[in-house]
């Protein structure tokens, strides 16, 4: 709007000169330029969302029981990252980088996904994979930026034994330490078909307990200031046919806890 102020006061100026209105009407030449190059910029934008929606939409039909789930780690990963002054355009990636942390997934066979029981060690090491498959996925789709390396670490952990690679502390990307803490956090806090959602209180206590060996302690109390001043208001979804009572043990037996939610086994207590 101010852009278009000054260049009808330009225009008014122009009008009036000795160069009369073939001077004034000029000013429309840059006024085209600046427009189309506007609208080129939503055209491109619309396309990365459309891109965004088609990769997440596939994850949701293949895996049913996280249906929603990207979408919600990738609002819980824009409320870290603003609560730790990132710019615009890095909270913008990093909300790419949560809505996509899983499309590794459509690598992984379905029937491994939707896996009732136990996994076996096997099943456990290609599930495993599917931080890669994501990298491989979306390593040419330039606008990502550094959303690509989230979606490759977010299974590591401080202390080193995460996966795919082992990293340890600060060798790990920042965004992907954002990335793990909003994972871990809606894992927790989400109804799936094999036990109930986690009180928000009570996922902040898991975070913070495995802070420092699995999370990373500053994306931890970022989102615990957040959520403090936010709250927190997932969307409803309906895509669970069975329930379970609150904490049901998983299928090795073992409670729902932030540990849990980022083993590799998929069907785990809060597995992302």
């Amino acid at each position: 709007m101010a852009v278009h102020g000054l260049a009808g006061l330009m225009m008014a100026i122009l009008w009036t000169s000795p160069y009369g209105p073939p001077a004034a009407l000029l000013v429309l030449l840059p006024m085209g330029v600046s427009c189309w190059a506007f609208a080129q910029y939503h055209r491109e934008r619309a396309a990365h969302q459309a891109t965004i929606r088609a990769l997440v939409q596939a994850v949701d039909l293949k895996d049913k029981y996280t249906r929603g789930h990207s979408e919600r780690v990738g609002r819980a990963s824009v409320m870290i990252a603003r609560e730790l002054g990132m710019d615009d355009e890095r909270v913008e990636v990093l909300r790419f980088a949560g809505i996509l942390h899983d499309v590794g997934k459509l690598g992984v066979p379905t029937r491994l996904l939707r896996k009732d029981g136990p996994l076996t060690p096997e099943e456990r090491r290609v599930i495993e994979l599917h931080p890669e498959y994501g990298h491989e996925m979306v390593r040419g789709i330039g606008f990502l930026g550094e959303a690509r390396a989230a979606i490759l670490h977010h299974h590591e952990r401080i202390d080193g034994s995460g996966y795919p690679y082992g990293l340890a502390g600060r060798q790990i990307p920042e965004c992907a330490r954002v990335v793990a803490v909003a994972d871990a956090f809606d894992a927790m806090t989400s109804t799936r078909s094999y036990r109930r959602a986690r009180p928000v209180s009570a996922a902040l206590e898991e975070l913070a307990r495995c802070a420092g060996a699995h999370f990373d302690p500053v994306m931890v109390a970022a989102l615990t200031r957040a959520l403090a001043r936010d709250g927190w208001h997932p969307e409803v979804t309906s895509d669970v046919s069975r329930r379970a009572p609150e904490h049901a043990p998983d299928q090795g037996g073992n409670v729902p806890s932030a540990r849990a939610a980022a083993t590799p086994a998929g069907r785990g207590p809060a597995a992302p």
